[in-house]
């Protein structure tokens, strides 16, 4: 099977909407993802749920409710450590590591593709590791010409 990236937003729709992008992409590919990624990914979704829960959207307001409101997020924090941890575990689902040579890369890919700093991290990863793919539902990717959006 061919690998790929696994993007931020299909963590996200997946642990928060309960989107089946993932489950589909797990059929066809050899998932991977990065460090960085499963930061976004929960981040992003304690932060959703802090504006859905709370109706506050801020992140302020997202480390007063998780320090206090624990219990609110329980379901996110089973998402990524269980959901997640259990991938990586079983190999489904293999983590990269980032070096200084692919952070060097995300400078100058950045500067090229006019990416965020965290998008052209990710594309430095793929083009590192030689993944030609990339799982995302963010439009930005589709302008870096190494990277294949999948539509699933």
């Amino acid at each position: 099977m061919d690998d790929v990236f696994v993007d931020s937003s299909i963590f996200v729709t997946h642990c928060m909407a309960g989107d089946y992008t993932l489950v589909k992409l797990m059929e066809k590919y050899t998932l991977t993802t990065s460090p960085s990624v499963i930061e976004e990914s929960f981040y992003k979704s304690l932060f959703l749920r802090t504006e859905v829960v709370f109706r506050k959207a801020s992140r302020y307001a997202l480390k007063d409710k998780y320090l206090k409101h624990r219990k609110s997020y329980e379901e996110i924090f089973r998402y990524y450590y269980h959901f997640i941890g259990e991938l990586v575990e079983k190999e489904a689902l293999k983590v990269l590591p980032v070096t200084f040579d692919i952070i060097n890369a995300s400078i100058e890919i950045s500067w090229k593709y006019g990416l965020l700093p965290n998008d052209a991290l990710i594309a430095a990863t793929c083009k590192h590791y030689g993944i030609k793919r990339i799982a995302t539902f963010d439009d930005d990717f589709k302008r870096v010409d190494f990277l294949e959006v999948v539509e699933v």
